[in-house]
């Protein structure tokens, strides 16, 4: 059952932008290891397959984003839950 209402922390607009965030910074991770670190070919080839599948969800992510920004404009809603907070 899905809700018409998005997730906090789950399938909010602020969630997919940290997730794109979070799947970048751990791409250059992998790229910078690959350029910088002094690493044995079997490394790099794990690495390099590594920085494939980031690629792969990067673009995945982006996807989502667009499909949702732009369902958001074409209808004018974004309907969220409010999350109340632990603590003040």
């Amino acid at each position: 059952m899905t809700s018409e209402h998005k997730i906090p922390n789950f399938s909010t607009l602020s969630t997919l932008i940290d997730r794109l965030s979070i799947e970048n910074v751990k791409l250059a991770h992998f790229e910078n290891a690959i350029e910088h670190d002094n690493l044995g070919a079997d490394e790099i080839v794990r690495l390099r397959a590594k920085t494939a599948v980031q690629h792969e969800i990067i673009e995945a992510l982006k996807q989502e984003l667009a499909a949702f920004m732009l369902d958001a404009f074409v209808t004018w809603r974004y309907d969220y839950m409010k999350e109340e907070r632990t603590f003040q």
